[in-house]
């Protein structure tokens, strides 16, 4: 992937982090998106909570976040995404399937230790691109803790039940905190690795979640057949 000329989301190839990605399922690329697209990402974040715009109400979890679905600016846009990805993940760009492209926003009183979780089957990759971060807030990885693919689609969580000092995961060096930082790009097996965003009051993050298996459970894909179809936001 040439990121030079054209290129309007990346500062340099996603793609160098593969082999990183393909040994550990997760990745953190710090200072990859361009200064524009940080901005329209940030422009989408304040109209979003002025306008309430393009929220999506079917997955609002109360007390813990609002959603609201993103629209790429251009399919041109959308397929350098895409294709930055695709050679990062492994995914076949013929075959990159978006299951959910939400700009999740935390409530101010969302709990700061939530028990991790594993996304839907669907989600086998997450995306997180942060928009706004609140002091001390960060994804927070388990790659050893009971890895494997989620089959059911919808998010499962840890209980006390998998993990009886499930209070204290947070403080094990199994547990990898991230620290991104707007500009980055967080990468990893969504539906694979136990994860979750501590401290994430005020936070915003959009989280493109992606497979290569075609599925598409909530309709927000917007390549192969619905490719023409992507409006400018």
């Amino acid at each position: 992937m040439d990121v030079e000329g054209d290129a309007m989301l990346f500062k340099y190839d996603p793609g160098s982090a593969h082999e990183t990605f393909k040994k550990q399922g997760y990745v953190h690329l710090k200072d990859v998106l361009s200064d524009e697209f940080v901005s329209e990402l940030k422009g989408f974040y304040e109209d979003s909570q002025s306008n309430q715009l393009n929220e999506a109400q079917n997955w609002k979890i109360y007390g813990k976040k609002r959603q609201y679905v993103f629209e790429f600016k251009s399919q041109e846009a959308a397929n350098e995404f895409r294709d930055g990805l695709s050679a990062l993940t492994g995914i076949d760009k013929d075959g990159f399937t978006i299951s959910e492209r939400h700009l999740k926003v935390y409530d101010e009183a969302a709990d700061p230790w939530p028990a991790p979780h594993k996304d839907r089957a669907a989600s086998a990759v997450s995306i997180g691109l942060p928009v706004h971060l609140s002091e001390g807030s960060t994804v927070c990885v388990f790659p050893e803790l009971q890895f494997g693919p989620n089959t059911e689609e919808r998010a499962v969580f840890l209980t006390d039940r998998d993990h009886p000092d499930l209070e204290h995961v947070y403080q094990k060096e199994t547990a990898v905190m991230l620290h991104e930082e707007i500009g980055d790009l967080i990468v990893f097996l969504g539906s694979s690795i136990f994860h979750e965003r501590v401290k994430p009051a005020g936070t915003a993050i959009l989280y493109i979640k992606a497979n290569g298996d075609g599925r598409d459970p909530l309709g927000e894909n917007i390549f192969g057949e619905k490719e023409a179809e992507v409006t400018p936001a």
